[in-house]
């Protein structure tokens, strides 16, 4: 008897269920984000053999915050180092996490009408769905300048669309990312069965976003409707 098909599914059942839990209890510690984002204390964790730091600074970015943020679940230990940029003459902020040995990077803009537009170079952050006016795309591994140029682009859409402009940050960075965090889980835990989906987000809706820009996205959308 063959057993290979039974192994097959069971290894996928067995996995579907890790990342299920591991996703539950990763939103319900993120609940309470105050006490997991404090100060870095190992600043050579932020070493950046990417060459961000040099990159930003060229672009006009000057650091604006370092935290460790622990979020990890299973982790063994293991903290988020967060690294902030901001660039006043963009209002833009240019995010670079580390963990372990993955490191990817994100530009952020907070927008009139309480619209946010994020485009990263990494399909993690689409793992969990967002708030409504806050719009994410991700590019797995584009270079930081192709990303920007694409963040760009979507920040013309939006002017053209919605007819709303880039604001300045009126809080700091900490303040920003936790209001963040709060906002995106009790989003998440509003989502009917939320605990059943999160496999689903972050296995198979996660892949769907992913190189999909936020101009397509919202075209999609109003293709549905």
């Amino acid at each position: 008897m063959n057993y290979l098909p039974y192994l097959i599914v069971f290894g996928v059942a067995a996995y579907w269920l890790l990342v299920t839990v591991v996703g539950v209890l990763s939103v319900r510690k993120m609940c309470n984000p105050d006490a997991l984002l404090e100060p870095v204390n190992e600043p050579e964790r932020l070493d950046d053999p990417q060459g961000i730091s040099a990159w930003a600074r060229e672009q006009g970015f000057a650091l604006d915050g370092q935290f460790d943020f622990d979020s990890i679940i299973g982790g063994g230990g293991i903290k988020m180092a967060v690294e902030g940029w901001y660039s006043p003459a963009r209002k833009c902020f240019l995010m670079h996490y580390h963990a372990a040995d993955k490191s990817y990077y994100e530009f952020i803009n907070g927008l009139e009408g309480g619209y946010d537009l994020s485009s990263s170079g990494s399909a993690d952050s689409l793992s969990l769905p967002f708030p409504p006016k806050v719009f994410t795309q991700a590019f797995e591994g584009m270079p930081l300048d192709e990303l920007l140029q694409e963040h760009e682009k979507a920040l013309a859409f939006f002017r053209q669309r919605f007819g709303v402009e880039s604001v300045t940050p009126d809080q700091p960075l900490r303040d920003l990312l936790l209001q963040a965090v709060k906002a995106q889980m009790a989003y998440v835990q509003i989502q009917p069965f939320w605990y059943l989906k999160i496999a689903w987000w972050h296995l198979v809706r996660r892949r769907l976003l992913k190189n999909k820009s936020v101009i397509e996205q919202i075209e999609n959308l109003d293709r549905d409707q």
